[in-house]
């Protein structure tokens, strides 16, 4: 009897497909994340919108209700403060608008970021959209907010008579700075907080914290010189100083530029693995 020599040997002699490792698939899945979650910008765009809409729906003033809190919070702030470290009213209102407006974005992107995902649940539920849409929901949301108080910064430079120069366009790169950084902070604290209900009123208490421990009410020169470390090592103080400074016609120093940067690197280095491990399990987290 004959035996078919090449249907036999065909098993075995066919080459085997190279398994995909588990975490191969994971780094794939989470790059097709990041890319398709940057590239839906309409998508992102229309609910970060539709956030500042909802929250101030059948209102007569609408989203001026942000311009106009802001207002009223650096007036009576400055007016108070001002007496207090017996400073002058045009030296110190200026120096203040620019440096609260700062960090109510600064803040709200860590205290947002812990309800990145939660808020998105019904969408995750329904499709399979890219998680880092929502996180750039919560970013376009901020900066929004960002832009509504923004209106407030020219009015008061010229009223009090800050000159404006060219220094002014460094705080572009600040603002990307720490757009880029908040993107990360809130991918991790998202995860995390879908995982951890808790940590989300950690992050505003330690946001609350470093709010007081950061120049934003006070200035750097108001503090004894052996203690200049309370904003040189404060990573927090740096990402205010990158966008308030140049408005306020100062350079950043390169110490705060290479914190800034550094951050970004530390915080790359953590999120983006991190998201790659995780990002499967948020929607049984939610």
């Amino acid at each position: 009897m004959s035996v078919d020599t090449e249907t036999a040997a065909t098993p075995s002699s066919a080459p085997a497909k190279a398994p995909v490792s588990d975490s191969m698939r994971r780094w794939t899945l989470a790059l097709w994340d990041l890319r398709e979650g940057l590239r839906r910008w309409e998508l992102w765009w229309l609910l970060g919108m539709n956030d500042i809409r909802q929250r101030y729906r059948r209102s007569r003033l609408g989203q001026f209700w942000i311009t106009m809190s802001m207002a009223a919070t650096i007036g009576g702030i400055g007016i108070v403060y001002a007496f207090l470290f017996n400073m002058s009213l045009r030296d110190y209102l200026p120096y203040l608008a620019v440096n609260m407006i700062v960090w109510v974005f600064i803040s709200g992107i860590l205290i947002d970021s812990g309800q990145t995902f939660m808020q998105a649940e019904n969408y995750l539920r329904q499709e399979r959209l890219p998680k880092t849409t929502f996180v750039m929901r919560q970013l376009v949301r901020n900066s929004l907010i960002l832009a509504h108080n923004a209106v407030l910064i020219p009015i008061i430079l010229v009223a009090f008579g800050v000159s404006v120069s060219w220094e002014a366009l460094l705080a572009i790169p600040g603002f990307v700075i720490v757009f880029v950084n908040g993107f990360f902070v809130a991918i991790f604290f998202g995860i995390i907080c879908s995982r951890f209900r808790d940590l989300q009123q950690i992050i505003v208490n330690v946001t609350q914290v470093a709010f007081f421990v950061s120049p934003v009410m006070w200035q750097r020169q108001q503090l004894p010189q052996q203690h200049g470390y309370i904003v040189d090592l404060n990573p927090f103080a740096s990402h205010l100083a990158v966008v308030s400074e140049p408005l306020l016609g100062r350079v950043p120093s390169l110490l705060q530029y290479l914190t800034c940067l550094a951050t970004t690197l530390v915080l790359a280095l953590i999120v983006l693995p991190f998201f790659a491990r995780y990002r499967e399990r948020v929607i049984y987290w939610l």
